[in-house]
């Protein structure tokens, strides 16, 4: 990705007085520092992220200034005022960036939650082995949570953890620190639409194999061509013969996902990975996968339903055969 990290500051929130360290001085940027939170932005565009676009009257939109410093400053104060309900509280790092992807500018903030770690650090041979406190999370990880904002069309990508008060879970930051209701994540929007088609699907004795695989098929070709999820759209593919069937999807599905979901924001490519092959799990202990391409043409797979109601797999056409 085009990432070009402008400016970065780290405050710190204490569970043990609940308490912000605040910093006044922005953070050296080193090389590693960079590459570190480089690929922390990074994990925040993917599916798990949730989507929204700030209304131009949103008050956590307009705590946003060109002062980074008492930007920072008046966002981790909000923060900790909503965070501190929290029954399961540790010490975490409030990370806030200025950066720019392709020249246009963001501002990000992250919450890192430290860990406890073992190290080997000392020089004594029977124990050089001690626990640290307050390291960060590995590089690869995504945050605990994390906000994007597009600073030109107010878009923003959302990660974020409900916290326990008074045995009830909230989302706190969307609901209580930014005021918002965002989009449901790419990741559950999937989730939803397959749960969705299948139980359509059963209703009329059509969730067979072969209509799971028609789920796969038509949300990669989706992704792939469209970069969005239409109930709409995926009714006419799924159902297009049965009126009946096609309306009580989309009904369904609109209970969750009320327009289609734009995927343009984020890193789809672990989703188009996941549908772009059939798998299949045979009775027999066979198992298969098939890209999408191979297995809806017929001169390549056939699928054969036998006089007993057993079924046969034809695969024709092979040129080489390799073992692995």
């Amino acid at each position: 990705m085009d990432i070009f990290i402008k400016k970065a500051i780290v405050h710190q929130f204490s569970p043990e007085d609940t308490e912000l360290i605040l910093a006044d001085e922005l953070l050296n940027l080193t090389p590693k520092m960079e590459d570190y939170l480089r690929k922390k932005i990074e994990r925040v565009y993917s599916d798990q992220a949730k989507t929204g676009i700030f209304d131009l009257e949103n008050a956590f939109l307009s705590r946003l200034t060109d002062d980074f410093l008492e930007t920072s400053v008046a966002v981790a104060n909000t923060w900790r005022e909503a965070f501190i309900l929290s029954e399961n509280q540790k010490t975490n790092d409030l990370v806030f960036l200025d950066f720019e992807s392709h020249g246009i500018k963001h501002f990000c903030f992250m919450r890192l939650a430290l860990r406890e770690t073992l190290a080997h650090v000392g020089t004594e041979l029977s124990n050089p082995i001690v626990l640290t406190q307050n390291n960060l999370p590995g590089a690869g990880s995504p945050p605990d949570e994390a906000l994007i904002v597009n600073l030109e069309n107010r878009h923003y990508l959302l990660i974020e953890k409900r916290i326990k008060h008074n045995g009830a879970f909230l989302n706190y930051f969307s609901e209580m620190l930014l005021a918002v209701e965002p989009v449901i994540s790419a990741q559950k929007s999937i989730k939803t639409l397959e749960q969705t088609a299948q139980k359509v699907a059963a209703s009329f004795n059509q969730d067979d194999f072969q209509f799971q695989s028609k789920v796969k098929s038509a949300i990669h070709k989706n992704l792939e061509e469209n970069q969005e999820l239409s109930p709409e759209k995926l009714a006419d593919q799924l159902f297009e013969d049965n009126l009946t069937a096609k309306l009580s999807f989309i009904d369904q599905a609109s209970e969750t996902i009320s327009e289609p979901v734009k995927l343009d924001q984020i890193d789809t490519s672990r989703q188009l990975k996941k549908f772009e092959s059939q798998k299949l799990s045979l009775s027999n202990g066979i198992e298969l996968t098939v890209p999408n391409v191979v297995y809806e043409d017929a001169e390549s797979v056939e699928f054969i339903l036998n006089p007993d109601g057993t079924y046969s797999i034809l695969i024709k056409n092979i040129e080489a055969i390799q073992t692995k």
